[in-house]
């Protein structure tokens, strides 16, 4: 039997942050213990959906990942890693709808929608800003409530909507509020009058620029990360099969057993209690409550410069198309595209009943419509790509079931963290942050 301090289950950007930090306060503190760690990843390669795929020379990510940072050390931390090899990029994403491009966040960018569409959104955004004035406002119970009372019903009917029911793969009515504040900017009465009348902030909104590594995909970053890790350390191609956090042991798919102090995983909260001994039935039933979509993608390399013109993303709230996002990675970086050409990503509704070869005939319809595309001799590289855990749902259940299953693990030792380990909303930087405030505090244990 294998002892180590720590036992961290997943190599994405959770178990990567927790185990380099774990290393850095072990020789800032001469406590050795802390550098006892074991980190366990069922994958050939480290980094988790921080990953990049090259096929004839294109570049693709796992969708979008641009790095947005708030954290002074989340920003020392890249620094450290990644010395000169970021590029920051200048957002540059727009919207599709009513039959026209416009600027990204739409409460705040109406300019160049139909005359009465616009008129609708800031009628609406005026009535909902004076019932926040008089003080009328009153708990919301839903998303569609809560962007009723922030945007105004026109805002909330032309885009927060479609746009979230294509997302969620549900009505926005079944999803909670509290996720999103920090995700949804909110214009004041002022700035979304100015916008309608086409006065442009380019900075609107968290994400108005972003880092990504010069070459090589984001994976870049992930890979030099890893790069600073021991690798004896560190166990591809396994994974735990069962947990028993009384005896503080884990059985590894490899046949070996790890007994542990405590444990940083990054496995999907449903996979994890999967394999914990012991759980009391009224847990497991909470499990069952966890709600979360699977994401369907499909990558596109194509023979042509600037697909999407400058545009990174693309936001297509139009229930009439199965798409809800299209994203240029060679937009962002050239690097991620052979010279003269264009890799693409696209995101698929979750609640798309189409099949792949519809969704994809769509796709290229409206590529050419918008002059993107001109013949499909230009696809060199078409795929589709599934990823079994996308986006958390919010609905009512989430809260209890979240806090009951998150607090049994905690009380044994076990810290469940990351998108899918602690079953949230977050970013990338979110991700590294967990890892790094987890090795942090184990160092007042």
């Amino acid at each position: 039997m294998q002892r180590v301090d720590t036992l961290i289950l997943g190599g994405g950007l959770t178990g990567l942050s927790g185990a380099y930090h774990l290393d850095r306060q072990a020789a800032a503190t001469g406590d050795l213990r802390l550098g006892d760690w074991l980190l366990v990843e069922r994958d050939a390669r480290l980094g988790g959906l921080t990953r990049t795929e090259v096929v004839d020379g294109y570049h693709f990510d796992h969708t979008g990942h641009w790095l947005h940072l708030r954290y002074p050390e989340m920003q020392q931390f890249v620094a450290d890693v990644m010395g000169d090899q970021m590029l920051r990029v200048a957002r540059r994403s727009r919207i599709w709808s009513h039959g026209v491009l416009t600027q990204f966040p739409f409460q705040q960018n109406l300019h160049g929608l139909p005359l009465e569409v616009v008129h609708e959104c800031v009628q609406a955004a005026i009535e909902a800003s004076l019932a926040e004035a008089r003080g009328e406002h009153v708990p919301v119970h839903n998303f569609a409530e809560f962007c009723v009372q922030r945007f105004g019903k026109g805002i909330t009917d032309r885009f927060m909507v479609p746009y979230n029911t294509k997302l969620w793969g549900c009505p926005p009515e079944e999803i909670t509020a509290d996720w999103c504040a920090r995700f949804l900017p909110k214009p004041n009465l002022s700035q979304i009058v100015a916008g309608a009348l086409g006065i442009v902030d380019e900075t609107a909104g968290y994400n108005a620029s972003f880092l990504y590594p010069k070459a090589g995909g984001i994976e870049s970053f992930a890979k030099a990360i890893a790069a600073r890790l021991p690798s004896a350390k560190v166990r591809l191609n396994t994974v735990p099969v069962r947990i028993d956090l009384a005896a503080r042991t884990a059985g590894l798919s490899d046949g070996t057993t790890v007994s542990f102090r405590r444990v940083l995983s990054s496995v999907p909260l449903p996979d994890l209690y999967a394999i914990v001994a012991d759980v009391p039935d009224a847990l497991r039933e909470r499990v069952g409550q966890l709600r979360c979509t699977s994401l369907r993608y499909m990558n596109y390399g194509i023979a042509r410069p600037g697909v999407l013109d400058d545009i990174q993303w693309l936001y297509v709230p139009e229930p009439r198309y199965p798409f809800y996002r299209i994203g240029s990675f060679s937009n962002a970086v050239a690097s991620l595209a052979p010279a003269g050409k264009s890799s693409l990503y696209v995101e698929v509704a979750a609640n798309c009943p189409d099949s792949d070869g519809d969704v994809q005939l769509q796709v290229r319809q409206f590529l050419r419509a918008q002059g993107w595309l001109e013949s499909d001799d230009q696809i060199e590289v078409q795929d589709v790509r599934h990823i079994r855990y996308g986006y958390v749902v919010f609905d009512r259940p989430y809260f209890g079931a979240r806090a009951d299953l998150l607090g049994h693990l905690e009380s044994r030792g076990l810290a469940s963290r990351g998108r899918y380990g602690g079953w949230v909303y977050s970013s990338m930087e979110d991700a590294m942050w967990e890892g790094y405030q987890f090795a942090r505090a184990a160092e007042f244990e």
